[in-house]
């Protein structure tokens, strides 16, 4: 990663290195409109302040670092830790930060690299729209974990994801082909290269095929915890819209959305079939136990320490996409 330093800043704003000094340490002796394109320089280069950066040439380290986005997100927090499991049998050691899901990664990464030098970066649940100069500037290996990050076409990036458009495609068909057509969906409309969007897209794109029209107030905003499908679902009832089919973009999700129809007296699959995502051990103990898509989560780590060690050895980054396991559970019912 470069260093950007109070220099680079002095020089991308046409002023003396005094002059970013009196802006960082907000001074008053400073021309407004100065001030302005010096704080704006600043934010686009990412200069960050590090009382230590004298020293930082100094400091080596063979750490790679796992920053996971989203401090409630059981799954991916299991998936970090199978991650570090695996690697630490290979050799490598770990710094595992959890950031909240509206923080931004790269900050983090950044603020992390300054901490402490670092030889690699491995990524759960980033979003990477717009973000391929961030990604550029890291010049670090980077591993992203459950997300597809081959657009970026990046010489030191890899990836490792289930096909999430696939997958939702496979949950709209497996309520389609039991006569479900009243769909409703739970999580966010992201962007199609976050995994969230693209499996609620999945499903549209299948309904679309099947010529079945999807009701947008069958949709109801959420993230990936149990308050949150419960709260969505209980949304999606006041508003009294009829449904027969629910996908929750997680298996968390989905047990929150259970709990809210049995809340208003609704029954699981009678009165309302559930899928959801990932395949976590909790889904099988529920009453009925849920229906869902399994991410094969061994395969997904041991995938992970393997780009990353390509990466560090010089290699092209990897991009690999893994399939699904559907497993039928006793959350839905068919209609014909």
């Amino acid at each position: 990663m470069k260093i950007v330093t109070i220099r680079d800043v002095a020089r991308e704003a046409g002023v003396s290195i005094t002059t970013v000094s009196r802006v960082l340490n907000e001074r008053a002796d400073v021309d407004p409109n100065t001030r302005q394109r010096v704080q704006q320089v600043i934010s686009r280069l990412g200069y960050l302040r590090n009382t230590n950066a004298a020293n930082l040439k100094q400091r080596h380290t063979d750490f790679a670092a796992i920053i996971l986005r989203g401090r409630r997100n059981v799954f991916l927090a299991d998936l970090a830790e199978r991650i570090m499991e695996i690697g630490r049998e290979k050799g490598f050691r770990f710094l595992l930060e959890h950031i909240d899901e509206r923080a931004d990664i790269f900050e983090a990464a950044r603020r992390l690299y300054l901490e402490r030098k670092l030889s690699g970066l491995i990524f759960l649940g980033a979003n990477l729209k717009d973000r391929e100069e961030d990604v550029r500037r890291l010049d670090l290996p980077c591993v992203f974990t459950t997300v597809d990050a081959s657009f970026m076409r990046l010489k030191r990036v890899a990836s490792v994801a289930v096909d999430n458009f696939r997958s939702g495609q496979e949950a709209a068909d497996q309520l389609l082909s039991r006569g479900h057509r009243r769909i409703a969906l739970l999580g966010y409309f992201a962007d199609r290269t976050d995994s969230s969007g693209m499996r609620l897209n999945g499903v549209l794109e299948r309904m679309r095929q099947h010529k079945v029209p999807f009701d947008e107030r069958l949709f109801s905003d959420c993230d990936f915890t149990m308050e949150g499908g419960w709260r969505a679902t209980q949304a999606l009832l006041d508003r009294q819209v009829p449904f027969t089919g629910l996908i929750a973009i997680s298996d968390y999700v989905a047990i929150g959305a259970k709990k809210a129809l049995f809340d208003r007296g609704l029954s699981v699959p009678r009165d309302v079939s559930i899928i959801g995502f990932d395949g976590i051990e909790q889904g099988r103990y529920c009453t009925p136990a849920l229906a869902t898509l399994r991410q094969p989560s061994d395969e997904i780590s041991a995938v992970t320490i393997q780009l990353l060690g390509e990466l560090q050895r010089g290699q092209t980054g990897r991009h690999v996409l893994l399939p699904t396991q559907w497993l039928t559970g006793g959350s839905i019912r068919s209609l014909l």
